[in-house]
């Protein structure tokens, strides 16, 4: 019987789990270089939305100013699930703690304030700010490190056509299918992955947050007695489980979610590498065809 497409099962094998490998490991060098940032840059002195932003982008941003304007008693919320304000805007704000504020003013809901014009607009202040510093990955630089993607369709269409071809020829696939699946898991992982900060800034948040250890909701930490700031810093550090912690029933009310911050490494900051070891993890036992059944040929 005939190799399919002039390739036998193990050798095409060989080849697919490289491929699938050197997408992982290139990506992963390049997502690297990409994500960098500048070297020694430091957020101790950034504002709590801008810390909020690099541990969980937008909403998390978006949540810190809710917390610091709601410890300083200038919003609440009122009928259906809406913003209210309850107070005077306290001094010293920032322009996402004034946007934020006037949209209660018109009602908003928490899970609509990021599409509220001002409130579009001073994240993108905010964002701007931070990845002139070196803090932040543009979105230019996330759909950079999202080309991989394509590469990763080609290996899953590449092995989908072998199985196809493979079963056609009546050859045993079964560690093809495997290993077409681990690309797949490659390809969702390189797809999926966001992250906010750059790797000098997740250097300088671990030091940071280390020091605001006491902010944390399992500390019990008194709010009241760290002020509007302290509380926008607990939420920016520790996520929607802060705003829980100092009041619940707000945070009830305006849906915020129990989202956790990530420490600014954002998700999947590793790169594609997990994805590939599902993909390579049969080749051992294949290296001679005889685990395979029959004719030999585990790649079909």
């Amino acid at each position: 019987m005939n190799d399919t497409w002039g390739i036998s099962g193990p050798t095409f094998l060989t080849y697919f789990i490289a491929a699938g490998l050197a997408i992982a490991i290139i990506s992963a060098f390049h997502r690297k270089t990409l994500f960098r940032g500048t070297r020694g840059a430091k957020v101790d002195n950034l504002s709590p939305q801008q810390v909020a932003y690099l541990n969980g982008g937008d909403r998390l941003a978006v949540y810190s100013a809710l917390g610091g304007l709601r410890a300083s008693g200038a919003i609440g919320t009122g009928p259906g699930r809406t913003l209210v304000q309850t107070g005077p805007l306290p001094a010293g704000v920032t322009p996402l703690d004034s946007a934020v504020y006037h949209a209660a003013a018109r009602g908003a809901r928490t899970r609509d304030l990021q599409n509220d014009q001002w409130v579009a607009s001073a994240l993108e202040q905010l964002r701007d700010g931070l990845e002139r510093s070196g803090l932040a990955v543009s979105a230019g630089r996330m759909r950079e490190a999202r080309l991989w993607v394509i590469g990763g369709l080609a290996l899953v269409a590449v092995g989908v056509a072998r199985v196809i071809a493979g079963i056609g020829n009546d050859k045993p696939v079964l560690f093809m299918i495997f290993a077409t699946i681990g690309a797949f898991v490659l390809t969702l992982t390189l797809l999926r992955s966001r992250r906010w900060a750059t790797d000098a800034a997740q250097r300088s948040m671990r030091d940071f947050r280390y020091k605001h250890n006491y902010l944390a909701p399992s500390n019990s930490p008194s709010y009241a007695t760290y002020g509007a700031t302290g509380a926008a810093m607990g939420v920016a550090l520790y996520g929607g489980a802060a705003l829980y912690s100092m009041d619940p029933a707000f945070a009830a009310e305006a849906e915020v979610q129990r989202i956790a911050a990530t420490g600014g490494a954002g998700s999947g900051s590793s790169g594609g590498d997990s994805g590939s070891s599902s993909s390579c993890s049969s080749s051992s036992s294949c290296g001679g065809g005889s685990s395979c059944g029959g004719g030999g040929g585990c790649g079909g």
